[in-house]
């Protein structure tokens, strides 16, 4: 019986040059990627400096931001045009104090009128920190539930997650604050600690 006769066609491997080409082209676009990476975080991180003299606050916010300066309880707010349900919103106050005030007392008096302003609100954690340049402090972190005044704009209720930072200077209290929808709350954490890290009093 007389088998198949099986052709096997052969190829031609790729030339040195080819192999060269197809490496450089796929270098090539991981360094595009790589680069397009960068910029979109290098936008993404992108700040601005808010400075208020005749409150003697400095500090950088994300580039971008919708700024307030008109509020009697703030020196400036800023807050995230894109984000959603919430605008992820910083925010720096100030408040005078007496003589005999520490970070904790401030912080007493702030919370006094919380539960009347935000529905719902508890505290989660208060703790006294240090900062970078040796000042105490009190850093509480809270919730409360956002619900939307407007009948015709009804939506479901939104838990907030905050963060208050509180220290003294002179007969003044600082209080910088940080406010997010609780599922986006550590994710953009690093947005207060650049804001509080670049925080210049004078």
């Amino acid at each position: 019986m007389n088998r198949p006769i099986t052709y096997v066609e052969e190829r031609p491997g790729l030339s040195f040059a080819q192999r060269w080409n197809t490496y450089l082209s796929l270098a090539l676009a991981a360094a595009v990627l790589a680069l397009g990476v960068t910029m979109r975080d290098a936008a993404l991180n992108a700040t601005m400096t808010l400075e208020d003299l005749e409150a003697g606050i400095r500090a950088q916010v994300p580039q971008g931001w919708l700024l307030d300066r008109s509020g009697r309880e703030y020196v400036f707010r800023a807050a995230d045009p894109d984000a959603l349900p919430f605008k992820t919103l910083l925010q720096v106050s100030i408040m005078p104090v007496g003589p005999d005030a520490t970070p904790a007392s401030v912080l007493h008096q702030i919370e006094i009128d919380r539960p009347l302003r935000f529905p719902a609100y508890r505290v989660i954690s208060r703790r006294n920190v240090t900062l970078r340049d040796g000042s105490p402090a009190v850093r509480l972190t809270y919730a409360y539930v956002q619900s939307e005044r407007n009948p015709a704009l009804e939506t479901l209720p939104i838990v907030v997650e905050g963060v208050d930072l509180v220290v003294l200077r002179g007969a003044q209290a600082v209080i910088v604050s940080y406010r997010e929808e609780r599922g986006s709350f550590e994710n953009n954490l690093y947005r207060f600690e650049n804001m509080l890290n670049t925080l210049e009093i004078f």
